[in-house]
């Protein structure tokens, strides 16, 4: 008899242990490593779980899959062709946003016509509502954005003689030429660097053609990436390069990290770095000055002194394998409210809606740059389902240019040509 209790009472704590696993609720968010940090403080010294509160109210836990840069992109196509699929919820970037999501992601508007996210679309920065938007449907609520701004060490331009930040491509490589230097040590320091990194450089050579009024495709969908100003854009990045006042390994180098090591006087970089450029192990508080892209005094008309740049974000979309969609939308408009996006803001996320940028601005120099910036600037390329293939073009020939002094006007009517096959 006493068998049979203990059979029995295994059974039902078995029993009892299953109803509580099917009971249990999971949604499945894939990202980067920003992503994890940002909703849930992961690596961060003062970090706080943005998502923690969401789980408390609705009794769903939220897990964060990590995925590299290269992962991620491969990641979209692979799980939106699922019918069923663990994940929830991806966060797609202007790098993989493109007619195509439209089969991999659900439409968010019969979710929001139910239950409207606040604000949205009308407060949020319009470029990438407009990437995440296919034939008038909404796929993406963007929840991370920036845009590239020029940075500079304000003590090496001020012991180098630059009073002033630079406000024209002129007046960047004489600042640049003042602030290439040697210290008494032996170490050089070279005045400027844009990435050369070869996933970099399209937003490279877009940043630096907007300061002559160019683009590598223009809003039209045209390629206009062999246009005179780009022409002048690419022998301007081989002048700095061929004149040392750019690192001989800058197709390697992550120029970043020279920033913060104090190895470069200039970089262009991203506008949310200011707590990574000014800590303790880097330039310290105050050490940097952030300031707008230079514009060709001739573009400057109607009060527009300054260019545009490549802007970047990251929005969520909700795989169509989705097996928990309503909760995977619950979470999704969770995270664009002000609280949750307060504190993901605390945990160094910028984000999209007008409103908190500008309270960004008032206080941060940098973040007031990027607002002005990003009003202006749109991504490098459009998404394309070939889009590694343009980047990849793009790498070879600006690299082959500014490296080896190829000719700027042929190179980029080949690359042209190239970039035409893909997008028109």
């Amino acid at each position: 008899m006493k068998r049979k209790f203990q059979v029995l009472a295994v059974a039902m704590l078995t029993a009892l242990s299953s109803t509580a696993l099917a009971q249990e609720k999971k949604l499945t968010i894939v990202g980067v490593n920003i992503h994890e940090s940002s909703m849930r403080g992961v690596g961060l010294k003062n970090g706080v779980d943005a998502v923690a509160e969401f789980e408390k109210q609705t009794g769903n836990k939220v897990a964060v899959n990590v995925e590299t840069g290269p992962g991620i992109l491969e990641a979209l196509p692979r799980l939106g062709t699922l019918n069923k699929s663990a994940e929830d919820i991806i966060m797609v970037s202007q790098l993989m946003a493109n007619p195509r999501i439209a089969a991999f992601l659900e439409p968010l508007d019969k979710y929001m016509a139910a239950n409207a996210i606040p604000g949205f679309p009308q407060d949020w920065v319009k470029a990438p509502v407009d990437s995440g938007t296919i034939k008038s449907q909404h796929y993406l609520v963007p929840l991370r954005c920036g845009v590239w701004i020029f940075w500079g060490n304000k003590k090496y331009l001020s012991d180098q003689g630059v009073a002033e930040t630079p406000t024209t491509p002129e007046q960047l490589y004489e600042a640049a030429k003042k602030a290439t230097f040697t210290k008494p040590n032996g170490e050089k320091v070279y005045g400027f660097a844009v990435r050369g990194i070869s996933d970099q450089v399209p937003s490279g050579l877009a940043t630096i053609g907007a300061m002559f009024g160019g683009s590598i495709i223009n809003e039209k969908g045209e390629v206009v990436v062999n246009s005179p100003a780009m022409v002048k854009a690419a022998e301007y990045m081989r002048k700095l390069f061929a004149e040392g006042i750019m690192p001989p390994n800058w197709t390697s180098v992550d120029a970043d990290q020279m920033f913060t090591q104090g190895r470069l006087s200039m970089v262009v970089s991203n506008d949310n770095f200011t707590s990574r450029f000014e800590s303790t192990e880097a330039l310290g508080p105050g050490g940097t000055v952030p300031f707008h892209v230079p514009l060709q005094e001739s573009l400057r008309k109607n009060g527009i002194n300054y260019a545009g740049s490549q802007s970047f974000y990251w929005g969520a979309g909700i795989l169509k394998g989705s097996q928990n969609k309503e909760q995977a939308y619950a979470l999704l408009k969770y995270l664009a409210g002000p609280q949750p996006e307060a504190m993901m803001m605390s945990n160094g996320n910028q984000p999209c809606r007008s409103a908190p940028l500008a309270k960004l601005g008032e206080t941060v120099a940098a973040n007031k740059v990027g607002i002005d910036t990003l009003a202006i600037s749109r991504p490098p390329l459009p998404g394309n389902p070939r889009l590694s293939e343009a980047s990849d073009a793009i790498a070879v020939a600006v690299q082959n240019i500014v490296v080896n002094g190829a000719d700027a006007k042929k190179t980029l009517d080949t690359l042209s040509t190239d970039l035409k096959g893909i997008y028109e």
